[in-house]
């Protein structure tokens, strides 16, 4: 088991890697418990919950609204919940980031934390403190910065992940190796069939230097005002492919970096022998797709919440594991969906 502590002028997070469930016993309160998961994680993992009261809501996307948070601050007041009272997140992304927006704005915040039961949430949703739900086709735009106390990463409750939730993981558990760390990167790649295996050894080291990578960058801007930003390398366009086309994050994660990748051999800042190696590498594992930017990418990304003043804050590369940000004109930024799209 692995602690590691992020200390930073927006709160503390204690992040517990391949810990068990009766590990958050002494960081939990004895009354007061309110725990918020989802109908599959329930199924499976229900019986092992601490004693609390249980809200649960369904998995997916469909489930990051305001609506979805305003219910349950209403069950939660009907329970008797108070300022006292403690919100515990099991599950993935979905509900780690509903569960901290309820706990951000309940009674204007009560203490949480998140046990985190998939891939994608363990080395990225669940780990730095933002929480949000989706308005409309705009993910994530309601939301808050609150660092959760703790997070548990049990590696043994991926093994009851479905392939597809945990190839998605994979989108950001590269995407970690990309922005940061080359050797990570093709250390992935190198073990893939291994990973894919579920090897409980391999993912846990790969995980916690994933979140080393995290904790250390939320640690420095804990409200994305400068270097946490380049932890959104892959979503811009990421996003837009994923809301369009309803495929899983992750995986569509992995098509906004080789875009992403794409614009920074564009504008300059990348060598080409560069873009190729992170599409081979993505191709190796199987984390390409192939679906086409829809028509409009421009205007979506200009009303994403990286945007200001008529410009996008962008995440590129100069190189696998180095990543920088830039300022982007929608004006430039069409030229090169343009470009990209052979129009």
């Amino acid at each position: 088991m692995n602690r590691i502590r992020i200390n930073s002028t927006e709160g503390k997070s204690l992040l517990i890697l391949g810990g068990k469930m009766d590990d958050i016993l002494p960081l939990i309160p004895v009354k007061g418990l309110f725990i918020i998961t989802d109908t599959n994680v329930m199924k499976i993992y229900g019986s092992s919950f601490p004693p609390g009261e249980v809200f649960v809501i369904e998995p997916g996307e469909k489930s990051k609204t305001l609506q979805v948070v305003e219910d349950l601050c209403r069950q939660m007041l009907d329970a008797g919940a108070d300022r006292a009272s403690f919100v515990l997140g099991i599950g993935g992304g979905v509900v780690c980031d509903v569960a901290g927006l309820v706990a951000s704005v309940y009674m204007r915040g009560v203490r949480h934390a998140f046990v985190s039961t998939t891939l994608l949430s363990q080395v990225d949703a669940s780990i730095g403190g933002k929480t949000g739900v989706n308005l409309g086709d705009y993910k994530n735009t309601i939301g808050t910065f609150r660092q959760p106390e703790f997070v548990l990463c049990d590696h043994n409750m991926l093994d009851t992940l479905p392939d597809e939730e945990f190839r998605s993981g994979m989108g950001e558990l590269l995407k970690h190796g990309a922005i940061r760390d080359r050797n990570l990167f093709f250390d992935i790649s190198a073990a893939a069939d291994r990973l894919f295996a579920r090897d409980p050894l391999l993912l846990g080291d790969f995980i916690r230097r994933a979140v080393k990578i995290k904790a250390e960058v939320v640690r420095r801007d804990p409200k994305e005002k400068g270097l946490r930003r380049i932890l959104n390398f892959g979503h811009t366009f990421g996003h837009v492919i994923e809301t369009h086309y309803k495929i899983p994050h992750g995986m569509a994660v992995a098509q906004g970096m080789i875009i992403a990748a794409g614009l920074s051999v564009w504008k300059g800042e990348m060598p080409h022998p560069e873009l190729r190696l992170l599409e081979v590498t993505l191709e190796k594992t199987g984390m390409l797709t192939a679906y086409p930017l829809p028509a409009g990418v421009t205007g979506m990304v200009a009303r994403d919440k990286k945007s200001q003043s008529g410009s996008v804050n962008f995440v590129l590369l100069r190189s696998v594991g180095k990543a920088i940000v830039r300022s982007i004109s929608v004006t430039e930024l069409q030229a090169f969906v343009n470009y990209y799209t052979g129009k």
